[in-house]
């Protein structure tokens, strides 16, 4: 079975390990068959969860920057006891973020180590992939195999009091490898897209690793790890994630932490520290100064890129306007025009998609018209309204609370940096949201399971709605607030004057 241009290209970026700059990646798009221009292939590196952006103009790949880095981890009493090592959030952020933790393959001197299932206590299971926010924490533990009866939809997204985890046979390395409760797992990526590891045990009881000078090292990993989170949240803020908080933080240092005398994120964060620990932001969760609120705002994101982190695009809070809303969600409008079985589908959708946007020229407009009937005349020829009943009223329901969410962000975006003046977690909420929004649109478009998650999707829209009613009132109280500061009434006439320089686009 061969691939699509599209497939060859995400693949170039799940295994191509060397840095490389814009123009490589442009000859590679063009010899697959793609028409690309320097800027088509920046922008397409940029919109890439798998690529980092070096400072000297080049770009490497998640593969590139941690195949062969050394990470440890050191199993959990409760998991020696069953025989039952659980990788989870563990090996964040050296494989990739999506990735099942069970479908990782780990070696020792070339021979696979088997799978085993273990019996947890949901408590105990949450805090293995807390990394991944406590918000996503038992999506990925319903997603273990060993948990394919559990029916999170029909449970409210709640765990039950126990649940199973599939992980390495401890037993295999004891017997084998001679491993023993309070060893240590030293392990490094061998193929980051295949999600393979080589890993050796380090025994508690051997000095050169775990005493002594080595130990007074480990010490001071665990400073470094903490001296350099501490100047990322200065630098950088929140970011989108903790997956990409560790992915920068480790990056960046990795000639100090990764190396053989490593600690554990799991040690560091329960263990080692009294400064950084999980707070909430907005309705995730990231690392930040233990006790403090994450804020919204800060130097890192003085050009007001809240969207940007949320969307991994180069889009600011201040650009947002309808030329950032992606391909893939016009398609849907078209889609759910079709199953609404609307007569005027470019009304429906131009009264959909210009709703409050101010920037908007007929120029614009006639374009985004053409678009839109191209994209008719493609998607009318295979739509079948009788096979979209499950997924179109999921899309319907979807498209309402995008529509709802994107107007918002765009009457904020009229007052550019004022909304400096907003209430920050309010702010934070509503963007994030609108990213989840898209993902799920995404989903929707591309996922060929979509239909049998209806369910799950409704749900997490119904979350998302309740969260949208709790900020919408106290960001349009600001909203009003804010437009009516920018009219004053001239003393002596009847004239009302706008200060409408306040109005223009930073």
């Amino acid at each position: 079975m061969g691939f699509s241009r599209e497939e060859l290209a995400e693949k170039f970026l799940r295994t191509y390990v060397k840095p490389f700059t814009a123009k490589d990646m442009r000859k590679v798009l063009n010899t697959l068959g793609f028409s690309a221009s320097l800027e088509d292939a920046v922008n397409f590196l940029c919109s890439s969860p798998n690529v980092l952006e070096l400072e000297d103009g080049r770009f490497v790949t998640h593969a590139g920057a941690f195949t062969g880095e050394i990470f440890s981890i050191v199993p959990t009493a409760a998991e020696a006891d069953q025989g039952v090592f659980v990788p989870g959030d563990r090996c964040m952020p050296f494989v990739e973020t999506d990735r099942i933790s069970s479908t990782l393959r780990f070696y020792v001197k070339g021979k696979k180590v088997p799978y085993k299932v273990g019996v947890f206590d949901s408590d105990d299971a949450i805090d293995m992939f807390m990394l991944y926010g406590e918000e996503y924490a038992p999506q990925y533990i319903a997603s273990d195999p060993a948990n394919k009866d559990l029916d999170l939809v029909s449970r409210d997204f709640e765990l039950s009091n126990t649940v199973k985890l599939t992980g390495l046979d401890l037993d295999y390395l004891a017997e084998k490898y001679g491993y023993k409760k309070g060893d240590r797992i030293l392990c490094c990526v061998t193929d980051w897209n295949a999600g393979k590891l080589n890993m050796m045990i380090l025994h508690s009881d051997e000095t050169r690793f775990d005493k002594g000078e080595i130990g007074e090292k480990r010490i001071e990993w665990f400073s470094e790890l903490e001296k350099r989170l501490l100047e990322c949240f200065e630098k950088r803020g929140p970011m989108t994630s903790i997956e990409e908080q560790l992915v920068t933080v480790f990056f960046e240092n990795r000639r100090t932490l990764c190396v053989p005398y490593c600690g554990s994120m799991e040690e560091f964060l329960f263990k080692h520290t009294n400064k950084i620990s999980f707070e909430h932001y907005g309705v995730e969760t990231r690392l930040w100064r233990k006790g403090e609120e994450v804020p919204a705002f800060g130097k890192w994101n003085s050009t007001l890129a809240l969207l940007n982190n949320e969307l991994k695009k180069n889009i600011t809070f201040a650009e947002y306007t309808l030329n950032s809303i992606p391909e893939f969600v016009y398609d849907q409008i078209v889609l759910d025009a079709l199953y609404q079985k609307k007569t005027d589908y470019v009304k429906y959708a131009l009264d959909f998609i210009c709703r409050d946007d101010f920037s908007l020229d007929d120029i614009q407009i006639q374009k985004i018209i053409l678009s839109l009937k191209e994209r008719y005349a493609i998607l009318q020829k295979d739509y079948n309204w009788f096979a979209d009943q499950t997924l179109g009223a999921v899309r319907k329901k979807t498209l309402e609370l995008y529509g709802n969410v994107s107007s918002l962000v765009r009457k904020i975006d009229f007052l550019g940096e004022l909304i400096l003046n907003f209430p920050s977690q309010e702010v934070v909420v509503l963007a994030q949201l609108h990213g989840h929004i898209l993902r799920m649109l995404e989903t929707i478009a591309s996922d060929p399971t979509a239909e049998e998650t209806a369910d799950a999707l409704l749900l997490s829209l119904d979350g998302m709605e309740w969260n949208f009613e709790d900020i919408k009132g106290i960001l349009e109280s600001s909203l009003a607030k804010e437009k009516q500061s920018q009219f004053k009434v001239i003393k002596g006439g009847s004239c009302v004057a706008s200060r409408m320089s306040s109005f223009k686009k930073k």
